[in-house]
């Protein structure tokens, strides 16, 4: 897109960017690829740690700022330190702000955007609480941090979520606003060559003929309910359901994983692949899959279930979570409680209904995916909107202000003049 004077100039934030890698730093990034085609976006992020020797190459302006170490390979900013970062943010005259963490960066965008008179969002993308009390392990120290992000909340023009469910995670930590849903997407779409990518996936795993391959695609942590994916595969063994478990991804607690896979008897049916750069092979995968397992109750609005319904892979996930909130049971994917024995009902079920899987995933694609695309259209009309309201509650405020400010004037001199009145009254 040419850039002209009126296009909008957009300052995107969040607290960790790559090399860390969490749903919320993919979904800040490809917020910046799509609207920067169709707007000027830009994306202020802390440094990268040294060791990593870590250089962008993305497709938009990255402006880093000063930071240190923080818990699980995360970093902490520090953009009132760094001159250099504070004089490039003023230069660049934004027209909005977005903040995608509630963190130091969060602030420092609240600040700044008061300061320019600019109107700021912020979006809740993660479950702060359960994150503040794995690390902290602190009741008290869990309570003030949630008192801490709520602040950002509460001072924005504008608060987005992920998820309709996610609104009231929002609401028990205290926001009392107005609340918007914006819905994340997937930057894949189903391939011209599936044929050719699931070969590659057979292969290398040696997985042809394989019936029942399931999958799951996404941070090995323990949070991600993984447990009851591996006790209900140990069931469904017991049942004597052959079948292969692809953990396609990396994370923290990437090795105990493995570990308890190995515990349960299950070293032989599950595949740990590691972290996988490839796009095409992870569309193999997700077309190699006959089923995608996703537990997690954690996750808001995890991209990995729009990335299957993009190549007509059904899931099953846990009934009332917020993953699962546009899920029909039966129609465009499947349901289950949050255990292993319900996940292993479930699985078994299935595995006898091959067609009703293959529907699931068909009516998935139509109804669950979304594109990058279509979200940075219906987020740029949002910001369109925000900036015009804030422009016109500004001027009718200073319109007041000056109003005030003449009604002040007129009162001062008219009190003069009956003052000057009464003096020369009393000379008579």
């Amino acid at each position: 897109m040419e850039k002209t004077p009126e296009t909008l100039k957009i300052l995107e934030l969040i607290d960790t960017y790559y090399p860390v890698v969490d749903g919320a730093i993919n979904v800040t990034k490809h917020y910046c690829e799509e609207l920067n085609k169709i707007a000027e976006c830009k994306l202020a992020v802390p440094k990268a740690a040294k060791k990593d020797k870590y250089e962008d190459k993305e497709t938009f302006d990255v402006i880093r700022c000063a930071s240190t170490g923080a818990p699980e390979k995360y970093r902490s900013a520090f953009p009132e330190q760094d001159l250099r970062f504070k004089r490039r943010i003023r230069e660049e005259k934004f027209d909005i702000m977005h903040t995608h963490s509630p963190f130091v960066l969060g602030r420092y965008a609240l600040k700044t955007a008061r300061k320019r008179g600019i109107p700021i969002v912020a979006t809740l993308h993660t479950q702060y609480h359960q994150d503040f009390e794995r690390v902290l392990k602190n009741k008290a120290l869990t309570d003030f941090m949630i008192w801490y992000i709520v602040k950002v909340f509460q001072d924005a023009d504008s608060v987005w979520t992920v998820s309709n469910r996610s609104c009231q995670i929002l609401r028990d930590y205290g926001y009392n606003g107005k609340i918007e849903v914006v819905r994340n997407g997937t930057d894949y779409k189903y391939p011209d060559n599936p044929d050719e990518l699931i070969a590659k996936v057979n292969a290398l795993h040696n997985l042809d003929g394989q019936k029942n391959v399931f999958l799951f695609v996404g941070r090995m942590a323990w949070y991600k309910n993984l447990k009851i994916i591996l006790d209900a595969l140990k069931i469904i063994k017991q049942r004597k359901v052959d079948f292969k478990m692809l953990f396609v991804g990396g994370g923290f607690d990437y090795e105990e994983v493995k570990a308890y896979a190995k515990e349960q008897g299950l070293e032989n049916d599950c595949i740990f692949t590691g972290a996988v750069a490839d796009k095409e092979l992870i569309q193999g995968y997700y077309l190699r899959g006959d089923l995608l397992l996703f537990p997690s109750t954690f996750d808001m609005a995890p991209v990995t279930g729009v990335e299957a319904a993009a190549h007509n892979l059904a899931a099953i996930m846990t009934k009332d979570s917020c993953s699962a909130e546009l899920v029909v049971d039966g129609e465009n994917g499947f349901l289950a409680e949050e255990s292993a024995e319900s996940f292993a009902d479930k699985i078994c079920e299935l595995v006898n209904t091959p067609e009703l899987v293959k529907q699931a995933g068909i009516n998935a694609g139509k109804t669950l995916y979304r594109s990058w695309e279509m979200v940075a259209e219906e987020v740029l009309e949002k910001y369109k909107k925000i900036v015009k309201d804030y422009k016109r509650k500004k001027e009718m405020f200073n319109e007041l202000k000056r109003l005030g400010k003449e009604h002040r004037q007129k009162l001062k001199q008219e009190k003069k003049r009956i003052k000057k009145e009464k003096r020369s009254n009393k000379e008579r």
